[in-house]
């Protein structure tokens, strides 16, 4: 399958189902996981070796490193590649609460309103925010895609 392909039948639709629903894990499990797939797709359409593509993907962007690791992770828990360094120890997203202005919903002199999101605890025990590894991922892909011609 062509990469263009893979990504408007698989990845695009994997995020914006994501979307309508971000605090469900499972979708975010899904999106992330297809972002990672198509590094696959395209390394076999411009023929390299997929563990080597993704090692070179991962060090120009590193959004990609950690969502393949992420996609790893979640699949096979605790990882023992070498190159495993955002996300090893099999985990997962996990809901977080922030608190937040939001227009029409918090009042003026009231305290911030509350929310929910998804994180993904790195092994140095920070946690990335999904919405912001799915978006730099996906700007990652564009950029790959470009450079490739694809």
């Amino acid at each position: 399958m062509h990469p263009a392909d893979f990504l408007s039948e698989y990845v695009v639709p994997s995020v914006d189902h994501w979307k309508v629903n971000q605090s469900s894990k499972h979708l975010a499990i899904h999106a992330l996981s297809q972002i990672d797939i198509l590094a696959e797709v395209v390394a076999h359409n411009i023929g390299r070796k997929p563990r080597s593509y993704r090692d070179d993907l991962g060090q120009r962007y590193p959004a990609l490193a950690k969502i393949r690791d992420a996609h790893d992770s979640h699949k096979h828990g605790q990882l023992d590649r070498p190159n495993a360094l955002f996300v090893s120890h099999g985990q997962r997203p996990d809901e977080s609460v922030g608190h937040a202005f939001f227009v029409g919903v918090t009042h003026l002199s009231g305290s911030l309103t509350p929310f929910t999101y998804l994180t993904l605890t790195l092994n140095d025990g920070s946690a990335e925010k999904v919405y912001t590894l799915i978006k730099d991922g996906m700007d990652a892909w564009a950029q790959e895609m470009l450079a490739l011609g694809i």
